[in-house]
């Protein structure tokens, strides 16, 4: 048996999946750095736009789940500060907390900074007792609305006690700091304590909106942001809009279930929050598996559970499911795993002989726990997911715009090579070259505008139909248990159909706007092709623009927003008790659920679309301006003749130059595909 790691080592030895980004982004840089040594003044500041953009990627994770699933447990553990975020309250997070590690803060000497509701929000928010009161009131529940409004009636008068006069003033405002600690945090995101007369903590919680924590940690080789969130079950569902908001802003996430009561009727928001994300971008960590008795036997049985409920509500395939415990990990990272109880370390060996029997003589006890606390694990499969996504992105975006530049220079190196061997004869003016740019963007932008337009024209009337269909089945399959059971049997519905329609609609248009925004930029990179050829009356053999990538639109995650279909409350069921009459209760359910589905409706009609608009336009406009700064350059820079760039460089130098050039387009080709 080896000697026991030291917790920061331990640590380390699990982050390959983070050190193939760390790595990645070095040997890219390492590219761009050998460009800059043969550039002049003009191109390296390029270059240093093009580094920055690399250096600025900070992937993202948004950690989901219950309450008491032990989120926050497993956040301290992942990134390797056990005790960092308070665990000792239940529960602690009630307001989305983003861990920036490794990142610049925005500002001079700010560690944290608490964002706090505005008038707006703070209204909405607790106007009607939240989703729950708004469900309530249009299924005309009278008595659950009462006290939902008495509920939310002391919870303002709460945070207005709290405050005194500076409630009003603190609205729509920030608190910054320059440490962190558990006092800190304590006041801003923790759950307040009611019968503490007095109690600092949770004093601006019901307000703060969300916090942001800068922090560093050496042992963490990239920049990365750890988002913790509200449980799903949260009171009222007052921050469910703002835990979907956070999952929205993420290309990973991390669900988070408890091995004693995974996939309960709770987690249910959960699979309909991650239902319309791609398999590669969700992780379902099963932890606390500490306090099963025997989990070489019990996790199987679990596993297979959650896989038919994944099926059933229709979840992405072949999800990563890992099992594990924070507690464990945490542990490891304190050297207390001689403190666990009793319990805990008899799970701790039942599972680790059986998942990791052929490590038990080469690993100490710490490897064991650690690695059987299912943390490594967790941090290697996020490690690979975020290459894969925005990392890879960027990385692809930049190489191409580096490419771009190189190529344009590689030209006006052979034309100063021609002209030096007296075999060109230029015509065009930067004028000339102005007034083509225009034409070549003009019909791009209006040839996007006007496919897209089209595109969207398509898909609001298919969505429209598919809502409609949905309620005209919805309807009628009320009206048939009517007639076969009467108004007493109450009757149940899944939206489940509705959410699959609108989700295959979109991503039809999704697909079909991704194609037209790479046939307008294609076609565009042709036509800048041909310009180079124009402006400087040669061909350059082998010669293309590289086309930009529409960059990554988020997932439709409002479809998985609770409507009043999805609950099994008393007040829903109650809602059949106050009607009379078959034609009131199909014109009183046809108006709930519009009502309900209608922000799901619009939301996919303007947000996404107009997100994807937006990109696709913003990502055309951007490349149609990198390329007027390049030929207007490269136009200005050819007037500069050989023998000037060999002064300027030296002869040998200027040799160097092109072996080096082509040597770095090589390289920047490999990132570009």
């Amino acid at each position: 048996m080896q000697d026991a790691l030291a917790p920061d080592v331990a640590l380390r030895r699990s982050f390959p999946g983070l050190g193939r980004i760390a790595e990645s982004i070095t040997r890219f840089e390492d590219v761009l750095r050998d460009f800059v040594t043969m550039s002049d003044a003009d191109t390296s500041k390029k270059v240093t736009r093009i580094q920055q953009q690399v250096r600025e990627v900070e992937p993202s994770v948004t950690v989901i789940g219950q309450i008491k699933a032990g989120k926050t447990s497993l956040i301290n553990a992942m990134i390797g500060a056990p005790g960092l975020l308070p665990t000792d309250v239940n529960p602690w997070t009630s307001v989305v907390t983003s861990l920036h590690i490794n990142t610049p803060t925005p500002e001079l000497n700010v560690r944290a900074k608490f964002k706090f509701f505005d008038h707006a929000e703070w209204d909405k928010l607790i106007s009607n007792g939240g989703r729950i009161g708004q469900l309530a009131a249009r299924a005309g529940a009278d008595d659950e609305l009462e006290k939902l409004r008495l509920q939310v009636v002391a919870m303002r008068e709460k945070a207005q006690a709290r405050l005194g006069r500076k409630f009003e003033l603190l609205l729509g405002t920030e608190h910054r700091y320059g440490t962190v600690d558990d006092a800190l945090l304590r006041r801003y995101v923790c759950v307040g304590d009611e019968d503490a007369a007095g109690a600092d903590q949770g004093r601006f919680t019901d307000i703060t909106k969300s916090a942001d924590l800068y922090i560093e940690r050496d042992d963490i080789p990239v920049m990365l942001c750890v988002r913790d969130t509200p449980g799903v079950n949260d009171t009222f569902m007052m921050r469910e809009q703002i835990t979907i908001n956070a999952v929205r802003d993420s290309r990973s996430c991390i669900v988070v279930l408890s091995a004693h009561q995974a996939l309960t009727t709770m987690d249910m928001a959960l699979i309909r929050l991650i239902a319309h994300r791609q398999s590669r971008e969700i992780i379902i960590f099963v932890n606390r598996i500490d306090e099963l008795p025997d989990p070489a036997n019990q996790v199987p049985e679990i596993h297979r559970a959650i896989l038919e409920t994944l099926e059933k509500n229709n979840a992405p395939q072949d999800i990563d499911i890992i099992y594990g415990s924070a507690h464990w990990a945490n542990a490891v990272l304190e050297g207390k795993i001689d403190e666990m109880t009793d319990d805990s370390t008899e799970s701790a060996i039942n599972w680790t002989r059986a998942a990791f029997a052929d490590k038990m003589d080469e690993w100490s006890a710490e490897q064991l726990v650690w690695h059987a606390s299912g943390v490594p694990a967790l941090l290697d499969a996020l490690g690979q997911r975020m290459y894969e996504g925005p990392v890879h992105e960027a990385l692809q975006k930049s190489a191409r715009q580096a490419l771009n530049l190189a190529q344009s220079l590689d030209v006006v190196d052979q034309v100063r090579i021609l002209e030096s061997d007296g075999q060109l004869n230029r015509t065009m003016t930067p004028e000339q070259l102005d007034a083509e740019l225009r034409k070549i963007e003009a019909a791009a932008v209006e040839k996007l505008t006007v496919l897209t337009d089209s595109a969207c024209k398509d898909f609001t009337n298919r969505i429209d139909q598919s809502y409609e269909r949905f309620l005209d089945r919805a309807t009628n399959s009320l009206i048939e248990h009517l007639q076969t059971n009467g108004e007493d049997a109450t009757w149940h519905y899944s939206p489940l159909g509705l959410r699959m329609l609108l989700s295959s609609s979109y991503q039809v248009v999704l697909k079909k706007m991704h194609g037209i925004a790479a046939e307008v930029n294609n076609e565009t990179a042709v036509r800048i092709a041909e310009l180079y050829g124009k402006t400087f009356s040669i061909t350059v053999e082998g010669f293309r623009i590289e086309t930009p990538v529409v960059s990554y639109i988020p997932p439709p995650i409002n479809l998985g927003q609770t409507i009043a279909l999805d609950l099994q409350v008393s007040w829903w069921k109650g809602w059949w008790q106050r009607r009379r009459g078959y034609k009131a209760f199909a014109q009183d359910f046809n108006k709930l659920i519009r009502a309900e589905t209608d922000p799901i409706i619009n939301d996919l009609k303007t947000i996404q679309i107009g997100l994807f608009r937006e990109r696709t336009q913003h990502t055309l406009r951007d490349f149609l301006q990198e390329q007027r700064e390049l030929l207007t350059s490269a136009l200005a820079s050819s007037e500069i003749s050989m023998e000037e760039m060999k002064e300027l460089f030296g002869v040998n130098a200027w040799e160097d130059r092109q072996e080096c050039l082509a040597s770095i387009m090589d390289e920047l080709g490999v990132y570009a595909d």
